[in-house]
């Protein structure tokens, strides 16, 4: 309950509201999801993952806050994306495993209580959300030392802690919105 990258997540939405963006913040916690296995996959996925997949969808960028563990990303980040990424067989609408993620603008960021703020776990991640075709921001930021960075309301208690999610934001924000454009024949 009194993790960093929850912490992050929080404050980084507040930002992201206070700019004017429409922001759903989840918790992967919040969803019924086992680990991945090909023997439940053939029973069914999940309603969980469907949901999940449906939300991963239908928002055009997404900001990942992640721990690191033994200098990666936790195991519950990398099953939920085996989960997400994985075809629905029976289902038309869900058959193409790359579909809820084809095409996203994800920005990165995390937060540990030591020097590097998660650094490693955002090299690891980076290369998996390229495989499943993503546009990974440049942009991104690791919080050091986050033990002494939040204030007491929950915000950032750093200024420059604060304009280094903002531009993370910004650039997110930016390049969904590029990506996203209709074209204009002339």
């Amino acid at each position: 309950q009194q993790s960093f990258n929850r912490k992050l997540a929080t404050a980084t939405a507040a930002l992201a509201r206070q700019g004017g963006a429409h922001v759903t913040h989840i918790e992967l916690a919040d969803f019924d999801i086992p680990m991945y296995n090909a023997d439940l996959e053939a029973i069914g996925t999940p309603p969980d993952v469907v949901r999940l997949k449906t939300l991963m969808f239908e928002h055009p960028a997404w900001i990942i806050c992640t721990p690191e563990y033994n200098a990666s990303y936790p195991a519950l980040l990398k099953n939920t994306i085996d989960w997400c990424s994985s075809p629905v067989k029976a289902d038309p609408a869900w058959a193409d495993g790359m579909k809820p993620f084809r095409g996203k603008v994800v920005g990165m960021l995390s937060a540990s209580p030591g020097a590097m703020g998660g650094l490693r776990a955002q090299n690891h991640l980076a290369p998996l959300l390229l495989n499943l075709q993503c546009w990974v921001a440049p942009q991104a930021f690791a919080l050091g030392h986050a033990g002494d960075a939040f204030a007491a309301d929950g915000s950032l208690a750093s200024e420059v802690h604060q304009q280094s999610v903002q531009a993370v934001i910004t650039q997110v924000l930016d390049a969904a919105q590029r990506f996203n454009a209709k074209p204009t024949v002339t």
